[in-house]
Protein backbone atom coordinates (compact mmCIF):
# COMPACT_ATOMS: atom_id res chain seq x y z
CA UNK A 1 0.00 0.00 0.00
CA UNK A 2 2.59 2.24 0.99
CA UNK A 3 4.81 1.14 -2.22
CA UNK A 4 1.65 1.68 -4.79
CA UNK A 5 0.93 5.76 -2.79
CA UNK A 6 4.83 6.57 -2.91
CA UNK A 7 4.81 5.48 -6.55
CA UNK A 8 1.52 7.48 -7.58
CA UNK A 9 1.80 10.48 -5.60
CA UNK A 10 5.94 11.23 -5.27
CA UNK A 11 7.73 9.42 -8.12
CA UNK A 12 5.54 9.24 -10.84
CA UNK A 13 4.82 13.17 -10.91
CA UNK A 14 8.40 13.45 -10.16
CA UNK A 15 9.54 11.54 -12.93
CA UNK A 16 7.47 13.42 -15.66
CA UNK A 17 7.98 16.66 -14.27
CA UNK A 18 11.75 16.24 -14.63
CA UNK A 19 11.11 14.52 -18.42
CA UNK A 20 8.90 17.11 -19.35
CA UNK A 21 11.33 19.78 -18.13
CA UNK A 22 13.82 18.19 -20.40
CA UNK A 23 12.11 17.98 -23.50
CA UNK A 24 11.44 21.56 -22.70
CA UNK A 25 14.96 22.86 -22.22
CA UNK A 26 16.97 21.82 -25.17
CA UNK A 27 17.18 18.07 -23.80
CA UNK A 28 19.55 19.08 -20.98
CA UNK A 29 18.66 16.75 -17.96
CA UNK A 30 21.04 19.17 -15.56
CA UNK A 31 18.68 22.47 -16.69
CA UNK A 32 15.20 20.42 -16.13
CA UNK A 33 17.21 19.42 -12.02
CA UNK A 34 17.29 23.24 -11.84
CA UNK A 35 14.30 24.76 -13.26
CA UNK A 36 12.47 21.46 -11.10
CA UNK A 37 14.27 23.04 -7.64
CA UNK A 38 13.46 26.58 -8.41
CA UNK A 39 9.88 25.49 -8.91
CA UNK A 40 9.33 23.38 -5.85
CA UNK A 41 11.21 26.63 -3.88
CA UNK A 42 8.89 28.63 -4.80
CA UNK A 43 6.05 26.54 -4.35
CA UNK A 44 7.05 26.20 -0.72
CA UNK A 45 7.66 30.12 -0.37
CA UNK A 46 4.28 30.46 1.97
CA UNK A 47 5.75 27.70 4.01
CA UNK A 48 8.88 29.51 4.16
CA UNK A 49 6.92 32.74 5.73
CA UNK A 50 4.84 30.40 8.27
CA UNK A 51 8.11 29.26 9.28
CA UNK A 52 9.90 32.93 9.68
CA UNK A 53 6.57 33.98 11.67
CA UNK A 54 6.63 30.76 13.73
CA UNK A 55 10.91 31.36 14.87
CA UNK A 56 10.00 35.01 15.59
CA UNK A 57 7.52 34.09 17.78
CA UNK A 58 9.51 31.39 19.71
CA UNK A 59 12.46 34.32 19.88
CA UNK A 60 10.01 36.64 20.93
CA UNK A 61 8.62 34.53 24.40
CA UNK A 62 12.27 32.69 24.70
CA UNK A 63 12.14 35.55 27.81
CA UNK A 64 8.43 34.04 29.55
CA UNK A 65 9.90 30.56 28.98
CA UNK A 66 13.03 31.25 30.85
CA UNK A 67 11.30 32.67 33.59
CA UNK A 68 8.88 29.50 33.53
CA UNK A 69 11.70 27.40 34.06
CA UNK A 70 13.18 29.57 36.40
CA UNK A 71 10.31 29.69 38.27
CA UNK A 72 9.50 25.68 38.82
CA UNK A 73 13.63 24.87 38.82
CA UNK A 74 14.07 24.19 42.48
CA UNK A 75 10.48 22.05 42.41
CA UNK A 76 10.93 18.68 41.48
CA UNK A 77 7.65 17.05 42.65
CA UNK A 78 5.21 15.60 39.65
CA UNK A 79 2.92 18.18 40.40
CA UNK A 80 5.23 21.18 39.91
CA UNK A 81 6.76 19.44 36.85
CA UNK A 82 2.96 19.49 35.46
CA UNK A 83 2.36 22.94 36.07
CA UNK A 84 5.44 23.83 34.05
CA UNK A 85 4.56 21.73 31.48
CA UNK A 86 0.71 23.10 31.53
CA UNK A 87 2.20 26.97 32.30
CA UNK A 88 4.87 26.22 28.77
CA UNK A 89 1.53 24.97 26.90
CA UNK A 90 -0.77 27.99 27.84
CA UNK A 91 2.19 30.37 26.80
CA UNK A 92 2.62 28.46 23.31
CA UNK A 93 -1.57 28.78 22.69
CA UNK A 94 -1.40 32.21 24.00
CA UNK A 95 0.89 33.37 21.84
CA UNK A 96 -0.08 31.54 18.63
CA UNK A 97 3.28 29.95 18.63
CA UNK A 98 3.98 25.83 17.28
CA UNK A 99 7.46 24.71 18.41
CA UNK A 100 6.62 22.32 15.28
CA UNK A 101 5.80 24.66 13.03
CA UNK A 102 9.43 25.82 12.21
CA UNK A 103 10.19 22.65 10.71
CA UNK A 104 7.43 22.68 7.78
CA UNK A 105 9.83 22.84 4.78
CA UNK A 106 12.66 20.58 6.41
CA UNK A 107 9.82 17.91 6.70
CA UNK A 108 8.70 18.72 3.02
CA UNK A 109 12.03 19.01 1.56
CA UNK A 110 12.82 15.24 3.22
CA UNK A 111 10.42 13.05 0.43
CA UNK A 112 11.48 15.30 -1.86
CA UNK A 113 15.19 14.27 -1.62
CA UNK A 114 14.44 10.99 -1.76
CA UNK A 115 12.73 10.75 -4.53
CA UNK A 116 14.71 13.17 -6.47
CA UNK A 117 17.21 10.52 -5.70
CA UNK A 118 15.60 7.75 -6.85
CA UNK A 119 13.78 9.73 -9.88
CA UNK A 120 17.25 10.24 -11.55
CA UNK A 121 17.50 6.43 -11.24
CA UNK A 122 14.34 6.37 -12.98
CA UNK A 123 14.86 8.97 -15.75
CA UNK A 124 18.16 7.73 -16.95
CA UNK A 125 18.77 4.53 -15.24
CA UNK A 126 22.32 3.34 -15.82
CA UNK A 127 20.89 -0.74 -16.70
CA UNK A 128 18.32 -1.66 -19.84
CA UNK A 129 16.15 -3.00 -17.54
CA UNK A 130 15.84 -0.21 -15.68
CA UNK A 131 15.03 1.72 -19.38
CA UNK A 132 12.37 -0.65 -19.82
CA UNK A 133 10.74 -0.10 -16.72
CA UNK A 134 10.50 4.07 -17.12
CA UNK A 135 7.48 3.14 -19.42
CA UNK A 136 5.74 2.12 -16.74
CA UNK A 137 6.48 5.83 -14.88
CA UNK A 138 5.74 7.86 -18.02
CA UNK A 139 2.15 8.78 -18.67
CA UNK A 140 0.96 8.37 -21.89
CA UNK A 141 0.46 11.95 -23.26
CA UNK A 142 4.44 12.82 -22.36
CA UNK A 143 5.97 13.70 -25.01
CA UNK A 144 9.76 12.64 -23.68
CA UNK A 145 8.84 8.99 -24.59
CA UNK A 146 9.77 9.12 -28.10
CA UNK A 147 13.07 10.44 -26.84
CA UNK A 148 14.15 7.37 -24.37
CA UNK A 149 17.05 7.16 -23.59
CA UNK A 150 17.78 10.63 -21.85
CA UNK A 151 21.47 12.15 -21.72
CA UNK A 152 22.56 12.25 -18.38
CA UNK A 153 25.00 14.53 -19.31
CA UNK A 154 25.43 18.12 -18.04
CA UNK A 155 28.77 20.37 -18.19
CA UNK A 156 31.02 17.36 -18.57
CA UNK A 157 28.93 15.51 -15.65
CA UNK A 158 27.17 12.45 -15.71
CA UNK A 159 24.14 13.29 -12.93
CA UNK A 160 23.64 9.48 -12.32
CA UNK A 161 26.90 8.60 -11.41
CA UNK A 162 28.39 9.35 -7.54
CA UNK A 163 29.91 13.04 -7.59
CA UNK A 164 33.60 11.55 -6.51
CA UNK A 165 33.53 9.60 -9.60
CA UNK A 166 33.03 13.02 -11.99
CA UNK A 167 36.19 13.64 -12.66
CA UNK A 168 39.48 15.32 -10.31
CA UNK A 169 37.67 19.10 -10.17
CA UNK A 170 34.10 18.58 -10.35
CA UNK A 171 34.72 15.90 -7.50
CA UNK A 172 36.22 18.90 -4.92
CA UNK A 173 33.83 21.28 -6.20
CA UNK A 174 30.92 20.10 -6.01
CA UNK A 175 31.00 19.03 -2.12
CA UNK A 176 32.41 22.30 -1.61
CA UNK A 177 29.70 24.46 -3.18
CA UNK A 178 27.26 21.98 -1.57
CA UNK A 179 28.94 22.96 1.96
CA UNK A 180 29.65 26.94 1.42
CA UNK A 181 25.92 26.75 -0.07
CA UNK A 182 24.34 25.06 3.11
CA UNK A 183 26.14 27.30 5.30
CA UNK A 184 24.68 30.90 3.90
CA UNK A 185 21.16 29.48 3.52
CA UNK A 186 21.36 28.16 7.03
CA UNK A 187 23.35 31.43 8.02
CA UNK A 188 19.99 33.48 6.80
CA UNK A 189 17.59 31.38 8.56
CA UNK A 190 18.65 31.43 11.75
CA UNK A 191 17.76 33.68 14.52
CA UNK A 192 19.25 34.91 17.92
CA UNK A 193 18.20 32.62 21.46
CA UNK A 194 18.13 34.12 24.54
CA UNK A 195 18.51 30.84 25.48
CA UNK A 196 22.47 29.72 25.98
CA UNK A 197 22.13 26.13 25.54
CA UNK A 198 20.33 26.81 22.25
CA UNK A 199 22.78 29.15 20.77
CA UNK A 200 25.15 26.51 21.60
CA UNK A 201 23.07 23.99 19.54
CA UNK A 202 22.76 26.81 16.94
CA UNK A 203 26.46 27.07 16.31
CA UNK A 204 27.01 24.04 16.43
CA UNK A 205 24.44 23.14 13.72
CA UNK A 206 25.57 25.83 11.75
CA UNK A 207 29.15 24.67 10.99
CA UNK A 208 28.37 20.77 11.35
CA UNK A 209 25.46 20.54 8.56
CA UNK A 210 27.40 22.02 6.25
CA UNK A 211 30.52 19.76 7.03
CA UNK A 212 28.84 16.47 7.16
CA UNK A 213 26.19 17.55 3.54
CA UNK A 214 29.71 18.01 1.76
CA UNK A 215 31.20 14.97 2.84
CA UNK A 216 27.81 12.83 1.94
CA UNK A 217 27.75 14.02 -1.15
CA UNK A 218 30.86 12.48 -2.42
CA UNK A 219 28.60 9.64 -2.79
CA UNK A 220 25.26 11.19 -3.88
CA UNK A 221 24.86 11.26 -7.27
CA UNK A 222 25.76 14.40 -9.06
CA UNK A 223 21.66 14.83 -10.11
CA UNK A 224 20.83 15.28 -6.36
CA UNK A 225 23.93 17.60 -5.96
CA UNK A 226 22.83 20.27 -8.66
CA UNK A 227 19.44 19.59 -6.95
CA UNK A 228 20.77 20.69 -2.84
CA UNK A 229 23.16 23.29 -4.59
CA UNK A 230 20.42 25.30 -6.39
CA UNK A 231 18.00 25.03 -3.69
CA UNK A 232 20.30 26.16 -1.30
CA UNK A 233 20.85 29.39 -3.51
CA UNK A 234 16.89 29.61 -4.04
CA UNK A 235 16.19 29.53 -0.29
CA UNK A 236 18.99 32.05 0.73
CA UNK A 237 17.00 34.67 -1.81
CA UNK A 238 13.72 33.44 -0.33
CA UNK A 239 14.63 33.72 3.27
CA UNK A 240 15.97 37.47 2.39
CA UNK A 241 12.75 38.20 0.64
CA UNK A 242 10.57 36.70 3.45
CA UNK A 243 12.68 38.76 6.23
CA UNK A 244 12.44 42.00 4.52
CA UNK A 245 8.84 41.66 4.02
CA UNK A 246 8.20 40.56 7.45
CA UNK A 247 10.33 43.39 8.48
CA UNK A 248 12.88 41.68 10.70
CA UNK A 249 15.67 43.61 11.18
CA UNK A 250 18.13 41.35 9.75
CA UNK A 251 21.48 43.07 7.98
CA UNK A 252 22.92 41.07 5.40
CA UNK A 253 26.41 41.80 6.62
CA UNK A 254 24.92 39.73 10.25
CA UNK A 255 23.39 37.02 8.23
CA UNK A 256 26.68 36.69 6.35
CA UNK A 257 29.09 37.02 9.26
CA UNK A 258 31.09 33.63 10.08
CA UNK A 259 30.75 35.07 14.08
CA UNK A 260 28.10 33.47 15.72
CA UNK A 261 25.66 35.68 16.89
CA UNK A 262 25.27 36.41 20.76
CA UNK A 263 22.27 35.87 22.57
CA UNK A 264 20.00 39.06 23.20
CA UNK A 265 20.08 40.22 26.51
CA UNK A 266 16.57 40.81 28.58
CA UNK A 267 16.16 43.38 30.70
CA UNK A 268 18.11 43.27 33.89
CA UNK A 269 15.62 45.81 35.67
CA UNK A 270 12.73 42.93 34.36
CA UNK A 271 15.06 39.86 35.31
CA UNK A 272 15.54 41.30 39.31
CA UNK A 273 11.96 42.12 39.59
CA UNK A 274 10.99 38.40 38.43
CA UNK A 275 14.16 36.81 40.51
CA UNK A 276 12.17 38.23 43.78
CA UNK A 277 9.28 37.21 42.73
CA UNK A 278 10.01 33.48 42.18
CA UNK A 279 11.76 33.60 45.47
CA UNK A 280 8.82 34.72 47.10
CA UNK A 281 7.15 32.08 45.14
CA UNK A 282 9.97 29.35 46.33
CA UNK A 283 9.90 30.68 49.73
CA UNK A 284 6.02 30.42 50.25
CA UNK A 285 6.28 26.90 48.32
CA UNK A 286 8.48 25.85 50.75
CA UNK A 287 6.81 27.31 53.74
CA UNK A 288 3.21 25.53 52.57
CA UNK A 289 5.58 22.16 52.51
CA UNK A 290 6.66 22.35 56.06
CA UNK A 291 3.57 22.99 57.39
CA UNK A 292 2.15 19.95 55.95
CA UNK A 293 5.08 17.83 56.93
CA UNK A 294 4.19 19.40 60.44
CA UNK A 295 0.49 18.75 60.43
CA UNK A 296 1.12 15.22 58.87
CA UNK A 297 3.37 14.61 61.84
CA UNK A 298 1.40 15.46 64.35
CA UNK A 299 -1.55 13.61 62.75
CA UNK A 300 0.36 10.61 63.05
CA UNK A 301 2.16 10.82 66.20
CA UNK A 302 -1.68 11.27 67.46
CA UNK A 303 -2.86 8.28 65.62
CA UNK A 304 0.20 6.43 67.59
CA UNK A 305 -1.15 7.91 70.98
CA UNK A 306 -4.59 6.64 70.73
CA UNK A 307 -3.26 3.11 70.10
CA UNK A 308 -0.98 3.10 72.79
CA UNK A 309 -4.44 4.38 74.93
CA UNK A 310 -6.55 1.23 73.66
CA UNK A 311 -3.39 -1.08 74.05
Amino acid sequence: MFSLLWNEIIMKPMVNILTIFYSLFSDNFGLSIIVFTILIRILMIPLSFRQVKQMIGMQSIQPKLKQIQAKYKDRKDRDSRQKMSQETMNLYKQSGVNPVGCLGPMVIQLPIWIGLYRAIFKVVPPTPEGLANLSWYLYSWNPVINKVPLDSFFIGIDLVNPVQQAGGLFAILLPLIVAATTFAQQKVSMFKSSDERQEQTNRMMLWMMPIMFGFFTLSFPAGLATYIIFSNIAGFFIQIYVLKKLKVEHSLKEMLSFRSSKPEDIDIKQNENFEVQVKEENYEHSTISRKNRRRGNKARSRRIKGKSRRG
